[in-house]
């Protein structure tokens, strides 16, 4: 094989590797999921205290926050809207540090997959699931201790 074509042919395959890692939701947004996985953000999240976080109680904590943030309620979240809203975000529902990260325009910008500058219900629920998959390593719809304190990783 020719020396242009193996160049070719590596060309190509970084073409491909980065353009799979780009059509996953970007996870390197600051400490979002640092601070997601705490155990304060897991006893938050962790609706009926079992010590477990079901994919059901993720979602809704994750609808609950989105319904918080929305401060006009048309299933859409602008920017005045994420970054004002964490003053409304009282310590129950989120540390200070999570509340800190999720304001951040970057995380808003990997969650608004179409690129209108808003961020949809679908959207943010769908960014946050990718969370809680990459994080339920068993595939049960549950989340253990172990796992959730486990450092997210790109796959």
């Amino acid at each position: 094989m020719s020396h242009s074509k193996k160049l070719a042919l590596v060309a190509i395959s970084l073409v491909a590797s980065t353009t799979v890692a780009f059509a996953q939701p970007d996870l390197d947004t600051g400490g979002y999921t640092r601070e997601l996985q705490t155990k304060e953000m897991m006893e938050m999240l962790d609706a009926d205290g079992n010590n477990m976080v079901t994919k059901q109680e993720f979602k809704n904590y994750y609808s609950k926050l989105f319904d918080l943030l929305d401060k006009n309620k048309d299933n859409l979240l602008d920017e005045k809207e994420w970054i004002g809203a964490s003053k409304d975000i009282k310590p129950s529902l989120a540390t200070g540090g999570y509340v800190r990260e999720l304001k951040s325009v970057k995380l808003m910008g990997a969650m608004d997959s179409d690129k209108n500058s808003k961020v949809s219900r679908e959207e943010f629920l769908a960014f946050n699931e990718t969370i809680f998959n990459r994080m339920d390593i068993k595939s049960e719809g549950e989340i253990d201790p172990q796992n959730w304190l486990r450092k997210i990783t790109r796959n």
